[in-house]
């Protein structure tokens, strides 16, 4: 298969995986549909989720191209059989730690911040980072960087990293209205997106009811 052709077929991956699938498994498992920036009041999230779901769009469609032109029709940088293998590494822990950390939420997982008080996770890869499957998106869409660097990729990557150090952020504001101490204690526990190499690894003692 031509690379091109891996790489585009990798996008679609990480769109079913980090995004379809998820809500086809929680809707089937509680009748829940876990798409919360749409139900949300609040206008700040509406304009974040609009974001994220037109990045999303952007990235498939430069997949889709990328596919049908190639190198050159998307402006592709060469690089080295080296750099490639690391970005299919990189492609590889992405993935996994996205599916590993919704799987982990179970029913709790929402896309935004959900109207409804949701369970506390903390356990899990929850122990080393408070925002892990972010943190997988993040290495995921780094990946494409060493494997089809171009301006588009670069561009996106920045424009995805800062919607979700904003919705991150916002979520954290949202927790600590809804589980208070406890939440700011996990916080000073455990690192956002990576580990705190001091007390990160500390599994965090508390309860919290939905």
């Amino acid at each position: 298969m031509p690379f091109p052709y891996l790489v585009s077929f990798s996008v679609l991956v990480f769109f079913m995986a980090g995004f379809v699938l998820p809500l086809v498994r929680l809707w089937v498992q509680s009748g829940t549909f876990a798409m919360a920036f749409g139900r949300s009041r609040d206008p700040i999230q509406k304009v974040v989720g609009a974001a994220i779901a037109s990045y999303m769009t952007a990235l498939c469609v430069w997949a889709i191209c990328y596919a049908v032109t190639g190198d050159a029709g998307m402006g592709v940088w060469a690089t080295p059989q080296p750099v490639r293998l690391l970005g299919w590494f990189l492609l590889a822990k992405g993935l996994t730690l996205v599916v590993l950390a919704q799987a982990q939420m179970g029913l709790s997982w929402r896309m935004g911040v959900a109207p409804e008080p949701t369970t506390l996770v903390v356990t899990g890869l929850f122990r080393w980072s408070r925002h892990p499957i972010y943190s997988g998106m993040l290495t995921t869409l780094s990946a494409y960087l060493f494997l089809s660097p171009c301006p588009w990729i670069v561009m996106g990557w920045f424009q995805f990293a800062l919607l979700i150090v904003i919705q991150s952020a916002y979520e954290e504001q949202s927790m600590l209205a809804i589980h208070g101490e406890s939440y700011r204690e996990y916080m000073s526990r455990v690192g956002r997106f990576f580990p705190r190499w001091k007390g990160g690894q500390e599994q965090v003692a508390v309860t919290i009811n939905t």
